[in-house]
């Protein structure tokens, strides 16, 4: 083999929410098909910046996935996306679809971020 690519990190960020265990489980499952996928738990970090600063600091990857504890990842999602050199610069922004009125954008939704920008 001549080279490998490593997967990006997943971070995922919790704040209190009482249900947030049961999504870091589900999250892993979701994952635990690639094993080269980092997965790291931030939580309860007062401030979503500095929620964000710390999983960059925790990140081995050159960039990070980012899921909130309130996102319910599609079965079909997966983390194999690799932005060309051009775009490693870029925070990248999936969209999510709103459960109450079926509309999709961008909040919410899961983000790819280079780690040293953050």
């Amino acid at each position: 083999m001549g080279s490998t690519t490593k997967s990006f990190d997943v971070v995922y960020l919790s704040y209190k929410e009482p249900f947030a265990d049961k999504g870091f489980n589900k999250l892993q499952d979701h994952i635990r098909s690639n094993s080269n996928i980092g997965l790291i738990w931030v939580r309860d970090v007062e401030g979503i910046f500095e929620a964000h600063k710390q999983a960059s600091q925790r990140a081995t990857s050159k960039m990070f996935w980012v899921v909130d504890a309130d996102a319910e990842i599609k079965e079909d999602f997966t983390f194999n996306y690799i932005p060309d050199v051009y775009d490693e610069d870029v925070v990248h922004v999936w969209g999510s679809e709103n459960p109450v009125n079926n509309l999709e954008y961008g909040y919410g939704g899961v983000k790819l971020f280079p780690t040293k920008l953050v």
